[in-house]
């Protein structure tokens, strides 16, 4: 059984108003379905704006989207700013549900979306350990059992104690990375792959990150830099406005993302 199957899956976001059916509210809506051409296709950026059966204004954020994940797969999500990239990855994390079609998954998903969520500016290190890992869908037996490593990873030494607020940024990616990568996970995604910190650190987060992909069964990872989908990924899929335009090798992707963004702003 594949990991992740999606079949014809969409995802809207209502736009709600006071008066949805208010003059106003018809107006603008007849301004954006008579927009010209040019503005509603690959030219722009976000989703496809839409009307409910209800007559609400909706953003289409995924259309139909078919899509089937196997075993070994990496993944890389491209394509233009609000073409759903984001919106893919939380669906895939049961962040969103469908508003029609079918998602479905197997096996522990690991979201590493906002690594700084969570965090109390008072709470000290060895206490965001605790918040951040309940905020991942841990076990406490399992938090328990990768404390020790956690610690030791981020090298904080006597900061662990102190309150985050006293941390530099260098210090709260160390502490942040080293508790993501402290637990397998067969489903892993990221919104973009997962900063390092200081040139010290970065060796060492390498080869930690390397070992967190290779354990997984699938990984999906949402970002505009071709070299990190040439690094990691054996699979590239092209999104615009919702829909995927294109589902293959790397290559073949990134050859039709060049000749998208020849049009892009035209």
């Amino acid at each position: 059984m594949d990991p992740i199957v999606a079949e014809n899956l969409n995802i809207e976001f209502p736009v709600y108003e006071t008066k949805g059916r208010s003059l106003r509210h018809m107006l603008l809506f007849n301004q954006l379905r008579s927009l010209p051409t040019r503005f509603k296709g690959s030219q722009s950026v976000g989703g496809s704006v839409g009307e409910s059966h209800e007559g609400v204004v909706v953003i289409k954020a995924l259309h139909d989207i078919n899509l089937r994940i196997k075993d070994g797969d990496r993944i890389g999500l491209i394509g233009h700013n609000g073409c759903g990239k984001t919106t893919l990855l939380r669906a895939l994390a049961g962040i969103y549900e469908p508003t029609s079609g079918t998602l479905t998954s197997h096996g522990r998903i690991m979201p590493l979306f906002n690594l700084t969520e969570g965090m109390s500016p008072d709470a000290t290190g060895r206490e965001l350990i605790d918040i951040r890992c309940v905020l991942l869908g841990l076990k406490p037996d399992e938090v328990t059992a990768a404390k020790p490593d956690i610690i030791a990873f981020c090298q904080l030494g006597d900061y662990l104690d102190m309150p985050v607020r006293t941390y530099s940024t260098g210090m709260l990616v160390r502490l942040s990375f080293a508790i993501a990568t402290a637990f397998n996970a067969d489903i892993l995604l990221f919104d973009e792959l997962i900063g390092a910190g200081d040139a010290s650190f970065i060796d060492q987060a390498h080869a930690r990150l390397e070992k967190f992909v290779e354990q997984a069964s699938v990984m999906v990872v949402a970002t505009h830099s071709f070299e990190i989908i040439q690094k990691w990924c054996n699979r590239a899929i092209l999104l615009e406005h919702g829909h995927m335009l294109i589902d293959g090798a790397v290559e073949d992707v990134f050859d039709m993302y060049r000749e998208r963004v020849r049009t892009y702003g035209a």
